[in-house]
């Protein structure tokens, strides 16, 4: 998630959508094409050449982001600007982690799963797997193997 409205402000004439033929953004080494592409994930270049994920908010989305546009407006009392943080009200990331952390514990959570979530800092479930590209699967795999591996689970290598 954007924490800042940056991106959301930038002219969509000044982008230009990735290549089809060209190497996936995610870095799997495999044309966009054959990727991410097929999966339905859009990516962009600006007029810098800085590549882009892509995100079409839903109607919940949206309804978060307009509420924390409400709060920026009370306690700033003016428009959130380009610059300015989306999430200006949350704690820093690394305190978010922690506490998803100890709540998937808490919520019986695989282990395995546990640790590759503090490893890459990915939620990964039947749901939303289609969203993630290659390389993104491929770290969270490598992340759970490494957990096997460290705690010797058996019939897990």
């Amino acid at each position: 998630m954007p924490r800042s409205l940056e991106r959301m402000e930038t002219n969509e004439k000044d982008r230009e959508p990735v290549g089809r033929k060209e190497p996936c953004p995610c870095g799997s080494g495999k044309r966009y094409k054959n990727c991410c592409f097929k999966k339905g994930i859009m990516y962009e270049r600006d007029e810098t050449g800085t590549v882009s994920r892509l995100v079409h908010p839903d109607e919940d989305l949206e309804k978060i982001l307009e509420e924390q546009r409400k709060k920026f407006v009370e306690k700033f009392g003016r428009e959130p600007g380009p610059k300015d943080e989306i999430f200006f009200d949350m704690p820093p990331a690394e305190h978010l982690e922690a506490i998803l952390s100890e709540a998937m514990k808490q919520a019986g959570v695989d282990p395995a799963a546990v640790y590759a979530f503090e490893k890459t800092g990915f939620i990964l479930s039947t749901e939303n797997k289609h969203l993630m590209s290659d390389a993104q699967l491929a770290e969270w795999d490598a992340a759970v193997d490494e957990y096997h591996r460290l705690h010797g689970d058996p019939g897990k290598d």
